[in-house]
């Protein structure tokens, strides 16, 4: 008679090794994949998208500078006014230094704005209007506030080309805080903000110059300063 021995059976718990090693194995996956994408460009578009918001919302430092002192204009008329200039024949209006100074303003056109240049390439405001009246012969104060208290002021009504007009864009500031030079026929050149640069735009009939115009002062002559 056979007898047959029943085959002893695996206990519950035996699998245990091949479960180790199929966690092993998915382990090591997922490291080789996040060493994947932590090397790829990927990684770096997600941190900086992350920085960027972050940046933006809590103003920490990022590489010596705040996102929103980056991006904040110096002037504040980029938020009101965007208008990239406007067209200009080329003809120069005005005589004698007048003349000079309007010439070397309207050769700037095109040039940078930066905060506190004083060329011959980068401008700011004032500089840019000092520098002109320089080559004409004239000397002005370096700044809008002194410029408007050394020059006589001009009524609106009889601005002749050459003549600065001053502007209160920054209301956290005393006026004027911005000043351009005057061309004749409503118009005007000025280092406007580092976005725009140098352009040319129109004062009469801008609804945003209009508002913000605090006066206008006339530089002398050089036979007369």
């Amino acid at each position: 008679m056979r007898i047959r021995i029943p085959s002893p059976r695996k206990p519950a718990g035996d699998d245990r090794g091949a479960s180790m090693v199929e966690i092993a194995l998915l382990m090591t996956l997922a490291v080789i994949v996040i060493g994947v994408i932590a090397t790829s460009p990927l990684s770096s578009q997600f941190n900086d998208g992350i920085r960027e918001a972050v940046c933006r919302v809590e103003g920490p430092e990022c590489n010596g500078e705040t996102w929103v002192e980056h991006e904040r204009p110096e002037e504040p008329e980029e938020y009101v006014w965007t208008f990239s200039g406007v067209p200009w024949d080329g003809e120069v209006s005005g005589s004698g230094n007048a003349r000079v100074a309007l010439e070397f303003a309207l050769n700037q056109v095109g040039e940078r704005y930066i905060l506190g240049a004083t060329g011959p390439d980068v401008w700011d405001c004032s500089s840019m209007v000092q520098a002109a009246w320089r080559t004409a012969g004239v000397q002005i104060p370096r700044t809008t506030w002194p410029q408007q208290g050394a020059l006589p002021p001009v009524p609106r009504s009889d601005l002749q080309p050459g003549d600065l007009l001053f502007f209160h864009t920054i209301q956290s500031q005393p006026p004027p805080s911005h000043v351009a030079m005057y061309m004749g026929d409503g118009m005007m050149v000025h280092a406007a903000n580092s976005r725009r640069g140098v352009v040319i735009d129109q004062f009469a009939g801008n609804s945003y110059y209009e508002g913000v115009f605090v006066g206008a002062g006339r530089p002398p002559h050089s036979g007369d300063a």
